[in-house]
């Protein structure tokens, strides 16, 4: 083989060698461009085409919800986040505006001190001599303690002053609000509502727990469901007008203490307007015999007709400011959210 020759066939091989690696790369960018494309199910990995079909899906969602799925989206939905949280933590110091935390005490000195109030919050303004209960009125539950002998265990004293205050306050609106008679005190069972707040505290303690850690919030979400709401319910009996009832709702719901009134019935013994226009006399006729209802009857249609005339004259047939007080029964329930203790705590541990 001559020179020529020999050149000749180097540079074929050359090329040759040059097209199968051009050939090779052009073909593996083809399969790669396809993989990117349609995706490989070998490696599971999805292609643009379909992640273009979920962004479009995703888009739709985000059209219809008003909540798009991007960056911008997301910074919103954490600002708005923050801004809960930050509600949550106002609300919560404006409900707990109320708390109190009482000073440690002995049984003797509690039952003193309840004695002594008992008669102050006797003595509030009332329609019983101008006294709001009457002279043995001895507030329920606590009526061994303020009438009898009995004295409180240590274990029992840091409820029983809890629940003398809650009790203490509601009676103080009571006779703010114009009522004229306290009858009686109840203490309601509240198990239930006990059960229930500490499953909810432990969730919200989970959760907490699962939450990624944001700036400044998860210490706030932990500590708020840390927290839990001591609540006491009780029945309060009483007799108050109308307006001293509106009063007592509202004062209820906007006093300092947090107080959610949970039922409350109220009723009349005497119906004033039918004793006005005769309903007792139609009830007596009706358990009469014949001639008798019938000469009752007439007896009736003229005494209604005198009371008609009378009514017609002064215009009016019952006087509201005049007749019999509601009978009221309402059940409430006194909340503490434990700040104070929760300060106080503190104040111990720094020391």
């Amino acid at each position: 083989m001559n020179k020529n020759r020999m050149i000749l066939a180097v540079t074929g091989g050359v090329i040759g060698i040059a097209v199968l690696a051009v050939s090779y790369l052009v073909w593996n960018a083809w399969a790669a461009k396809i993989a990117a494309l349609e995706g490989d199910d070998e490696e599971g990995e999805k292609g643009l085409e379909t992640l273009r079909a979920d962004i479009e899906k995703f888009s739709r969602l985000g059209v219809k919800n008003n909540v798009y799925p991007s960056a911008e989206s997301e910074k919103a939905i954490n600002a708005q986040a923050e801004s809960m949280t930050e509600w949550m933590a106002g609300a919560r110091r404006l409900a707990a505006r109320g708390d109190r935390v009482y000073e440690k005490t002995t049984p003797p000195a509690f039952k003193t001190f309840i004695v002594r109030d008992a008669k102050r919050l006797a003595s509030l303004p009332g329609a019983v001599s101008g006294m709001l209960t009457q002279p043995d009125f001895a507030f329920g539950p606590f009526k061994g303690y303020i009438a009898g002998g009995d004295l409180p265990s240590d274990a029992q004293l840091a409820e029983l002053q809890r629940r003398w205050d809650d009790v203490a306050t509601v009676t103080e609106t009571l006779s703010a609000c114009g009522v004229s008679e306290l009858v009686d005190v109840k203490f309601k069972a509240a198990e239930k509502k006990a059960e229930e707040d500490e499953s909810n505290a432990r969730g919200n303690r989970r959760q907490a727990r699962k939450k990624p850690a944001r700036k400044g919030g998860a210490k706030a979400d932990a500590d708020g469901a840390a927290k839990t709401v001591s609540s006491f319910s009780y029945e309060f009996s009483f007799t108050a007008r109308p307006a001293a009832l509106v009063k007592v709702v509202n004062a209820m719901e906007t006093c300092d203490r947090f107080v959610s009134v949970e039922d409350f019935s109220f009723r009349r013994d005497k119906d004033a307007i039918a004793e006005s226009i005769g309903a007792d006399e139609k009830k007596g006729d009706s358990a009469s015999t014949g001639g008798r209802r019938r000469r009752r009857g007439a007896a009736v249609k003229v005494a209604m007709d005198e009371t008609e005339n009378a009514a017609a004259k002064s215009g009016i047939v019952t006087d509201p400011v005049a007749d019999a007080p509601f009978s009221v029964t309402m059940t409430v329930t006194v909340h503490d959210f434990k700040s104070l203790e929760d300060d106080e705590k503190k104040g111990e541990e720094q020391k």
